[in-house]
């Protein structure tokens, strides 16, 4: 019974020490290498991607942000100086007879404007003509034309020998004396004067002119030839004072007008200059409307649960962008740091007002009331016209200081730019780290192959060794049968 129990237990041990000797072959190696490699580079990779991903969304946020203060920033160009607004409106009840242009400097008036005589050049043809202006108007010899405008010393102008009539022309007008020469063609073929040279000088009687030849019989002595027009002043009357001018191009009668002579009245013309706001109002409202959209950004950018897809969340608890948005609300409410302003110190006075959302609109009622009442400070409020502090030195407006700041925070040398430059310096050495994990990783990888084929090898062997024994103990049961 011993023997048998012996047997027995043999017989069934016999399958679990071959079952054991079979484990391990027929592995794919090569995939448990990579496995293992990838569970070890997987959350490595993944904490240095989402760093790359992070100062990459940041590169984004900054372009972002500097994109809509850039479109901020040029509303507040078209307010920042007392020239971008002239804020009148003109009527002008003979405008055929002259125009009216105003600078920011004109104020609210009417004025009674009578012209009698416009400013005109002399123009005048030279005394004889040519049949072909292609032909020499002399041989042989230079000559000389001699221009005298007005008072002037006279202008000495040598022509060539052989020259043409065109080289007669070019001479006079080489000689940029004042006078433009120009030949005029009558068309009437075979008349031996068809050619010609006119001459035309600049407006006003002091600009009358002569010009006599040092050769006679070449026919330029415009004193001996045809004056089409006559030099003259303008003459006009403005509010009951008589003016004389050269030009018809006014701008120093009425202040901060210009009048633009076309033609002689029909009597007096009435010209009423009335304040006009619309065009602050335009731009002020272009301001609101950029802030709004300033504001909007921040928050998107600076919200992690934001679901545009460009922006969304990229500058979450930045505190650059912070820094610039408090700074930015400080600014637009900020005081022009002037005492010659009562009324008009910001822009809250004109109606800028902030709503319970963060943004900003504009009251008309207060803006027309305001603007209207106290377009002047309004004007200085923003430019810094007439602004001193108490220190009696000339002080920003609200405008220019806007557009100071923003320069100086858009510029090479800001804080948005200079945060972007570092997050892509941050981008190329975490692409580094992720480079240099590879490159380990694939060291791993070729660790782990070697060592698997080692394995297998030995593998191979127990395989081996395996066959030899289950052969040996078939024959030690075959024989225990029988």
């Amino acid at each position: 019974m011993a023997t048998t129990t012996s047997a027995t237990s043999s017989a069934v041990n016999v399958p679990d020490i071959v079952t054991s000797l079979g484990q391990g072959s027929g592995m794919d190696v090569k995939k448990l290498a990579s496995d293992l490699v990838n569970a070890e580079r997987a959350p490595a990779a993944a904490l240095i991607q989402k760093k790359i991903d992070s100062s990459k969304g940041e590169i984004t946020g900054y372009g972002g942000m500097m994109f809509v203060l850039s479109e901020f920033k040029k509303t507040f160009d078209a307010i920042d100086d007392s020239t971008d607004f002239a804020g009148l409106t003109v009527k002008n009840s003979q405008s055929a007879a002259f125009d009216v242009q105003t600078t920011a400097s004109a104020v609210p008036a009417q004025h009674d404007v009578t012209i009698t005589q416009v400013a005109k050049s002399q123009r005048s043809l030279t005394l004889a003509g040519y049949a072909d202006k292609n032909s020499s108007v002399i041989s042989g010899s230079d000559f000389t034309l001699t221009l005298t405008v007005g008072s002037k010393t006279p202008v000495p102008i040598t022509v060539p020998a052989n020259s043409t009539l065109e080289g007669v022309k070019d001479a006079i007008n080489s000689a940029n004396a004042g006078i433009t020469a120009q030949i005029i063609d009558s068309g009437i073929v075979g008349d031996t004067n068809r050619y010609q040279i006119m001459l035309t000088g600049q407006p006003g009687l002091a600009n009358a002119f002569t010009m006599s030849s040092s050769i006679s019989g070449v026919g330029f002595n415009t004193t001996l030839g045809s004056t089409l027009q006559s030099a003259k002043d303008a003459l006009l009357n403005v509010d009951g004072v008589n003016y004389s001018r050269s030009s018809n191009e006014i701008s120093d009668i009425i202040p901060g007008v210009t009048l633009s002579l076309v033609s002689p009245t029909s009597g007096a013309a009435s010209i009423q200059f009335a304040r006009d706001t619309s065009a602050l109002k335009t731009k002020l409202q272009a301001m609101v409307s950029a802030y709004n959209d300033v504001h909007q950004f921040v928050g998107m950018s600076m919200d992690p649960k934001s679901t545009d897809p460009d922006f969304g969340g990229k500058l979450v608890g930045n505190t650059t962008v912070k820094s610039i948005n408090s700074k930015l609300k400080q600014m637009v409410f900020g005081t022009a740091g002037g005492t010659s302003n009562t009324h008009i110190q910001g822009l809250r006075d004109l109606g800028i007002k902030m709503q319970d959302d963060g943004t900003l609109t504009l009251d008309e009622t207060v803006f027309n009331k305001n603007s209207t009442a106290y377009y002047d400070e309004a004007v200085q409020m923003l430019s810094g016209s007439g602004l001193k502090n108490e220190f009696g030195v000339q002080s920003q407006g609200v405008g220019t200081r806007m557009t100071s700041w923003m320069k100086t925070l858009m510029s090479a040398q800001g804080p948005l730019l200079q945060n972007s430059q570092s997050a892509e310096k941050k981008v190329t050495g975490y692409e580094t780290q992720l480079a240099k994990l590879q490159t380990r990783m694939d060291a791993l990888l070729k660790r782990y192959n070697e060592q698997f084929a080692n394995m297998q090898s030995i593998v191979g062997k127990t395989k081996s060794m395996q066959t030899s024994l289950t052969s040996t103990f078939d024959g030690m049961m075959n024989a225990y049968k029988n």
